[in-house]
């Protein structure tokens, strides 16, 4: 295509993105009934989605745009927070002011809901190391047929930036981002639409939506995208299931800390991808 072409798509592109980010919190301002009119809908499932992604790159495109996030020299400690935190906050963005503060859903009703300690650890830690070894098993299953799941690559950086770059990225990935997704993918898109609509469909809905959002094309081959999208799959089936067995999110924060954490302490400290 030539490049008018592709800059008046790309336009179009943007464009129906942010109609569809007004048109999803356009109902929070008109009070609790209008907010909670289409909770567990198929429109405010896929609209929430895309205006989180839209959220993100509203942040993001200006920083690379400025030269402040440059993604195309790969990742650092400063621009993996950026990143980090352009997708965290729109997610917390949207529970907050499309779901909580016009009254349609509570914390509680989005599974923050405290269960006794020992359980949650029990489950908490169970599910996330039997987690590890059932998306070992796969993926190297998988490498026999020449996919790769290797997403740790990305994050070399630590090993030459050092223990700060080190802690810096396991905090973000092992206690902001599990708190942050388990809200927004269990916690709404899969617990609130379970409500209205089939519970296989909010499995495989939810679980197709937070592996997208987890490939990244500017850094990843076709190979390594496809390979990785098995083991984010299953992760996210497994946490769905850990939120509908125990009705909280608390567990699954804990399953997928473990998972985030285990690979990238073994990776820092051994080399092990």
């Amino acid at each position: 295509m030539t490049t008018p072409v592709v800059a008046g798509l790309a336009a179009l592109l943007v464009i129906f993105g942010l109609l569809i980010t007004v048109w999803v919190f356009a109902p929070a301002f008109q009070g609790r009934e209008a907010a909670a009119r289409m909770v567990g809908s198929h429109r405010l499932e896929i609209g929430a989605w895309l205006s989180v992604i839209v959220l993100n790159g509203l942040i993001t495109v200006p920083l690379a745009l400025t030269g402040v996030l440059k993604i195309d020299q790969g990742l650092t400690v400063g621009t993996f927070v950026i990143a980090a935190a352009s997708t965290d906050l729109p997610m917390l963005v949207f529970v907050y002011l499309r779901l909580i503060w016009p009254g349609a859903l509570t914390w509680t009703d989005l599974g923050l809901k405290p269960l006794p300690l020992d359980y949650t650890l029990r489950m908490g830690i169970a599910t996330g190391l039997g987690g590890l070894v059932i998306i070992d098993i796969v993926g190297t299953l998988l490498t026999q047929v020449g996919l790769r799941p290797n997403q740790l690559a990305e994050f070399e950086f630590v090993l030459s930036e050092g223990p700060f770059a080190f802690v810096i990225l396991l905090l973000a990935a092992a206690v902001v981002a599990p708190f942050f997704e388990e809200l927004f993918f269990r916690g709404f898109l899969f617990g609130v639409y379970r409500r209205k609509q089939p519970l296989w469909l909010a499995y495989l809905v939810s679980s197709v939506l937070f592996t997208i959002l987890h490939l990244e094309p500017n850094r990843m081959n076709l190979n390594q995208m496809a390979g990785l999208s098995v083991g984010i799959f299953m992760l996210a089936m497994l946490l769905a299931w850990l939120y509908q067995h125990t009705g909280s999110l608390y567990p699954g924060m804990i399953a997928h800390a473990i998972n985030n954490a285990t690979g990238l302490i073994l990776f820092y400290a051994f080399g092990v991808r």
